[in-house]
C-alpha cells in the first residue's frame, strides 16, 4: 500500500475512528510500545488531592457516624 492510498483511506475514516488513529500514530512516533498506553488516559490522583486539601484530618467520631448509618449500634 503506497502512502497515498493510505493517507485516502485515513482521510475516509469516520471522526472517531480518525481520532484514534492519530494517536496511535502519535504514540508510534513516541515510542509507545502497546495501542493501550497510546490510548489509556493518565486519571488524577485522588487520594493525594484530598490529602493535600485536608491534611490527616478525621472528622471526631467519625467510626460511630459510620455505625450508625449501617444500623450497627
Amino acid at each position: 500500500m503506497s502512502a497515498t492510498e493510505l493517507v485516502k483511506q485515513v482521510a475516509a475514516l469516520p471522526p472517531q475512528e480518525r481520532t484514534l488513529f492519530d494517536h496511535l500514530l502519535q504514540a508510534m512516533q513516541n515510542g509507545a510500545r502497546t495501542a493501550e498506553k497510546a490510548t489509556r488516559k493518565e486519571w488524577p490522583e485522588f487520594g493525594q488531592r484530598l490529602h493535600n486539601i485536608y491534611g490527616d484530618k478525621v472528622a471526631p467520631d467519625s467510626q460511630k457516624t459510620i455505625d450508625e448509618a449501617r444500623g450497627e449500634r
